[in-house]
């Protein structure tokens, strides 16, 4: 019997299992992540705004694989090393053999090598780290309404908050933060708003790269929700007081975001194989890295191509789980004894939160739309996700109380 080990329990990883549970393979799968859940991380932010709580956010990766079938298995542990010459895997108190391995091990928050930088921000990446996030905004806010005496009358005296770098996560978390900001000095009396929201992009425009819809719809709703912009601003230092920018200029900080892009997981630069400057794996159209025919590289640690395009795709979740699905039937072709079929992943479109029940969105076919049509667009792509996974996770539940 083929043992199929997959490292990382995220969109790619999920998805493939998912699939793979659906063929008729005599073969073993086992689950292996450093958590004993999957981290929903585009639904972060309506957590942070006390929309939702943390189990809204989690799936728990041991009952959905019980819910699976008996033939795929999870287990908590954290991979360290990987040899591809002996087919084996290696972690602080295990070493696994494989006979074809599926490596979704993400991606982490890249910080370049700005003096204070990581010692100063806050980010999001992972579900401890916005759950740091979440209590130390809450608890700085306490604060300063405890060690005020009124409201803040004097702009300069506001409680601020900087974000760093202003692509998606950057935008949609400073709109999120203001969104919340509002409401939270409304439900408990304020009569003014006493938060100054920063989002800084070194580049001339936020959302650099963008469509011009989506890039004017985040403008002017971050505008209307009193967000400062400031654009073509590069920060070389940050303290616990303030953000330095190469012009010398600098504004003070209570609170830094830091949303800086992404590098691939430390496992892939372990092993290496080529990869880009992200550190993402370059892989061909079978998601192989060169000269390795049963290693399948996917999701965020990878270099995604469209094959019939050309176009490299972002590292997005609804590229990770197409590579999932696709990696899951290029493995039942291979173990079968059939040359699988080349499949391209393809970007379907985005959509954006912008605070509250506000979004914006497009479309592959060219549709655009924003506000509460975008907002509600975004709830239902992760309720086709989320909820078939929470439906097979609950017969994993009653399988282990049955035993």
């Amino acid at each position: 019997m083929k043992k199929i080990v997959v490292i990382g329990g995220g969109y790619g990883g999920v998805s493939f299992v998912k699939q793979f549970s659906k063929f008729d393979i005599d073969a073993e799968v086992y689950l292996i992540d450093q958590n004993p859940y999957q981290y929903l991380q585009p639904e972060v932010y309506s957590f942070i705004a006390n929309e939702s709580i943390i189990s809204d956010i989690i799936i728990d990766l041991s009952t959905l694989c019980e819910g699976l079938g008996k033939n795929i298995h999870f287990f908590k542990e954290k991979v360290n090393y990987i040899d591809p010459d002996r087919n084996e895997i290696y972690g602080n108190r295990f070493k696994l053999k494989y006979d074809y391995l599926i490596i979704a091990a993400g991606s982490k928050t890249f910080f370049p090598p700005i003096e204070g930088l990581r010692e100063h921000a806050a980010g999001v990446k992972t579900l401890d780290r916005s759950l740091q996030f979440k209590q130390k905004f809450e608890k700085k806010i306490l604060q300063k309404i405890q060690e005020e005496e009124k409201c803040y009358i004097v702009k300069e005296n506001q409680f601020s908050i900087v974000v760093g770098g202003a692509g998606l996560a950057g935008v949609e978390i400073a709109a999120e933060m203001a969104y919340y900001a509002k409401e939270f000095f409304k439900r408990i009396g304020f009569l003014c708003e006493g938060l100054n929201i920063t989002l800084i992009e070194a580049a001339d425009r936020i959302l650099p790269g963008m469509d011009e819809f989506v890039y004017q719809t985040a403008y002017s709703r971050l505008k209307s929700l009193g967000v400062n912009i400031l654009t073509g601003k590069k920060i070389i230092k940050v303290d616990k007081e303030n953000v330095y920018f190469e012009d010398e200029d600098f504004i003070k900080q209570d609170f830094f975001i830091w949303t800086g892009g992404i590098v691939a997981s430390t496992l892939i630069e372990k092993m290496r194989i080529k990869t880009n400057k992200r550190k993402q794996a370059i892989v061909n159209e079978y998601f192989r890295p060169e000269g390795i025919d049963n290693i399948f590289i996917i999701g965020d640690c990878a270099q995604i191509t469209n094959y019939e395009t050309g176009e490299i795709l972002p590292p997005m979740a609804q590229i990770a789980i197409q590579t999932g699905e696709i990696t899951a039937r290029y493995l039942r072709d291979t173990l079968k004894g059939k040359k699988p079929k080349v499949e391209s992943p393809v970007f379907k479109g985005m959509v954006s939160a912008l605070g509250g029940k506000y979004g914006v969105g497009m479309i592959k076919n060219g549709i655009k739309f924003k506000g509460f049509p975008a907002y509600l667009f975004k709830e239902l792509v992760f309720l086709h996700y989320k909820l078939p996974l929470r439906h097979i996770s609950k017969k994993g539940y009653r399988r282990l109380l049955e035993q």
